[in-house]
């Protein structure tokens, strides 16, 4: 039986792209697609839409008869969206699989409360890569953190609206976890201007590119004193991020109510 998926801001990118994914894969169904209320392409075949055959199934805001407990919702959307999805979870039981970046501590502290009652998966990027890459940040920024300045660079597309992204923010706060320190008190973005001093040994460097079509490019620099080590994942196509997001929602329907990452998805 094919697991029933919902896309919210299935007009987006990423929408469109997990669309394409789920839409030559029989492990899955579409059975709804969402987007905001004053889309230009609200109302029409979400087939068409695509520049695809039409699929039976209209671009709508509020498809409450598809919000079942069998179906997973991969949403891609905006922060507002999102959170008003956790909002509805709190109270009635939904599977999430949330892929949206720029999320507020308010939105993700509502993420942990609608998890009692339902099973939501939140992550700043679906990429196996990348969630390597977390892991190996925890590893030897655990192991260098007194002898090793940390810097973390990024870049994306120029039409990303937030920055830094969410990867490299998670990266940022995995460092700063490592080092001791809140990630506000720990991460300086960017600099500019002459400094009086030395650099700080707990400090670190944020900093984020925007250009073209880029569409994802990581790095965690570890300086030290005669050498260095770097940590690197590049996104050549967001389809890593698609086939991703299919494998987290193919994984959570298994699951109890709670908060997931992909940490959990992947056994890491």
């Amino acid at each position: 039986m094919p697991l029933p998926i919902i896309i919210n801001g299935a007009l987006g990118k990423m929408g469109m792209e997990i669309a394409g994914a789920l839409l030559s894969d029989d492990r899955f169904s579409l059975v709804a697609s969402i987007e905001r209320a004053n889309h230009p392409k609200l109302g029409e075949d979400y087939g068409l839409a695509l520049g695809r055959g039409a699929l039976g199934i209209a671009v709508t805001p509020e498809p409450d008869k598809e919000f079942s407990e069998t179906a997973v919702i991969i949403d891609f959307s905006s922060p507002q969206s999102t959170g008003a999805l956790f909002n509805r979870a709190c109270e009635k039981k939904m599977r999430i699989v949330a892929g949206t970046t720029g999320l507020s501590p308010a939105e993700l502290a509502l993420a942990e409360k609608a998890a009692k009652n339902s099973a939501i998966l939140v992550s700043p990027n679906m990429s196996i890569g990348v969630n390597l890459l977390f892991l190996l940040t925890r590893m030897v920024s655990t192991r260098l953190k007194n002898d090793f300045d940390i810097e973390i660079i990024e870049a994306h597309h120029r039409f990303k609206k937030d920055a830094p992204s969410g990867t490299a923010r998670r990266l940022g706060e995995i460092c700063s976890e490592a080092i001791g320190l809140p990630y506000d008190q720990a991460v300086r973005n960017g600099r500019s201007g002459v400094e009086s001093h030395d650099r700080p040994k707990n400090e670190i460097g944020m900093h984020a590119v925007r250009g073209g079509d880029i569409i994802g490019d990581h790095t965690v620099l570890f300086a030290g004193m005669g050498e260095r080590i770097e940590l690197r994942h590049i996104a050549h196509s967001r389809s890593i991020l698609a086939r991703g997001a299919l494998t987290a929602a193919q994984w959570l329907a298994n699951q109890e109510p709670g908060y997931y990452s992909m940490a959990d998805v992947l056994g890491m």
